[in-house]
């Protein structure tokens, strides 16, 4: 056969097959057996190369990511100067302005806000630069499922904050807490009763007084609670020292009391003279930094966290809730929540969830009753504790077998497309990190990498992928506190304090 005849059988046999896609059904059942036959979507889809074009989506992210966020303050001065020439007319800083809002409201590592509004974050970066200069103690409560155990994720952030903006110590950390964690070591004397707001009826209380770390233990007579900052290489080096420790309590007994020890430096006891039905916070500062501390805890009380920080700066709190969709806020006590919110002075509320929600969403109703859970969390936050911005984290891509090939599961997208809405139509942000990943079957990249970003179950990632994903969401985060502070740079334009 010669070569023109060969191509044009080629093509012949292409355009029947294409043909096929269209006139056969996709299942065809015979007898007990069913044979499948793509679309010509289907066809098309597994042609196109997924892995390159999840590793272009990443390094387009990376490289979106590079153009703005300049840490180096060699290189910030040079900035300044170079806008201070740039923009000598405002026509100059039009064009600036332009192109920063094309990054931040476009890219694919962007943070949605409401109606496109980037002002909305400017207070919490406000209050951040006042942290920076030693003048207050700022918190970003982290709560997420298991996605973030260990302190993953919310370690980086973190320490990338403290860096920036001071403070040190690993934030709250629960009275007894069974999931080892990379950054605090704790264990307690003695057996004490746990409760959680969103695990199985043994676990739940018969009120709702579980307090801001969405879960309690319960004292009756005396117990002593070591903590102490790991020392391991994943540790990050701010978290390993402290100078302020504060207990959160309710309920307490006349007789109750408690005893911070510190080797060789402080032995205090502290009464609560006026107990508060909600909260009281029993407070130690020390005049230097420390790494481990107990405390000797006396009588009865419902305790709901201790709080380990530095003085000033940004405190970031991980509270990991396994298996929990984010579904659970509407349990924990009003008035509990916002007086333990605004004694630790909460401003920034982060809540990464969804991947429990995914396995058992499988109709368009499915997904909008997650959306109106979701809305409905967001709401009672915001309703309780206006102080605090609320930045809501859609899934990670998650892998299931379908067909025989792993693939992101079927309505992941919708999932996160609805989170979005939730967030966007109640005054709350968005971060796609599903997107940031590289969007459908990026999951498999991730697993395929070396070394592994996420582990052999397709759901979670690995302790290096945690640390890229929280990169690009740090990332991300000073692009916009950039922006900010561009603007104030050139105040003579934008208005900008």
């Amino acid at each position: 056969m010669k070569a023109y005849q060969t191509l044009l059988f080629l093509v012949s046999v292409l355009l029947i097959l294409v043909g096929l896609c269209f006139v056969f059904p996709e299942n065809i059942s015979i007898g007990g057996l069913t044979l499948r036959y793509p679309t010509l979507e289907q066809a098309l889809r597994k042609s196109n190369g997924d892995k390159e074009s999840v590793e272009e989506k990443l390094r387009k992210a990376e490289e979106e990511l590079k153009m703005q966020f300049v840490r180096d303050s060699i290189l910030r001065d040079s900035l300044d100067r170079v806008f201070a020439e740039l923009h000598a007319d405002s026509l100059n800083y039009v064009d600036s302005l332009n192109a920063y809002q094309k990054m931040l409201l476009n890219g694919s590592v962007k943070i949605s806000f409401p109606n496109n509004d980037i002002s909305k974050i400017f207070p919490f970066f406000r209050m951040l630069e006042q942290c920076a200069k030693g003048k207050d103690l700022v918190r970003i409560l982290h709560y997420g499922d298991s996605q973030i155990e260990a302190d993953r994720i919310s370690s980086y952030i973190r320490e990338q904050l403290q860096q920036k903006f001071g403070g040190y110590g690993p934030g709250m950390a629960p009275a007894i807490q069974p999931i080892p964690s990379m950054s605090v070591s704790q264990f307690a004397s003695d057996s004490l009763p746990r409760f959680i707001a969103d695990g199985t009826m043994r676990q739940k209380l018969s009120h709702n007084r579980y307090g801001v770390l969405a879960q309690m233990a319960l004292l009756d007579g005396k117990v002593t609670l070591n903590y102490s900052a790991r020392n391991w290489k994943k540790t990050q080096p701010r978290t390993k020292k402290f100078s302020q420790v504060r207990l959160l309590v309710g309920k307490t007994s006349d007789d109750f009391s408690a005893k911070l020890v510190v080797d060789g430096l402080q032995d205090s006891l502290q009464y609560i003279y006026d107990p508060s039905e909600e909260v009281s916070v029993l407070k130690w500062q020390l005049d230097t930094t420390i790494s481990k501390f107990k405390l000797v805890l006396s009588g009865k009380a419902e305790l709901y966290g201790v709080a380990i920080d530095g003085r000033s700066g940004v405190a970031v709190d991980n509270v990991p809730l396994r298996g929990s969709s984010g579904t659970f806020f509407h349990r924990i006590s009003p008035t509990l929540l916002s007086r333990s919110m605004d004694a630790l002075n909460v401003r920034m509320i982060l809540l990464e969830f969804g991947g429990n929600a995914t396995p058992y969403v499988n109709s368009d109703e499915s997904v909008s009753d997650y959306k109106q859970m979701i809305a409905r969390q967001i709401r009672y936050l915001k309703s309780h504790y206006p102080k605090a911005q609320i930045l809501l984290i859609g899934p990670a891509d998650m892998s299931m077998k379908i067909d025989g090939e792993l693939q992101t599961y079927p309505f992941l997208e919708e999932i996160v497309n609805a989170m979005e809405e939730a967030a966007l139509e109640n005054d709350a942000y968005f971060w796609n990190m599903y997107q940031v990943m590289g969007g459908r079957n990026s999951m498999v990249k991730w697993v395929e990498h070396q070394p592994a970003w996420a582990a052999s179950d397709y759901i979670h990632f690995t302790e290096s992928g945690a640390n890229k994903i929280a990169s690009f969401f740090v990332q991300s985060f000073m692009n916009y506190y950039e922006y900010y502070q561009f603007l104030k740079r050139n105040k003579k334009w934008s208005g900008v304090e």
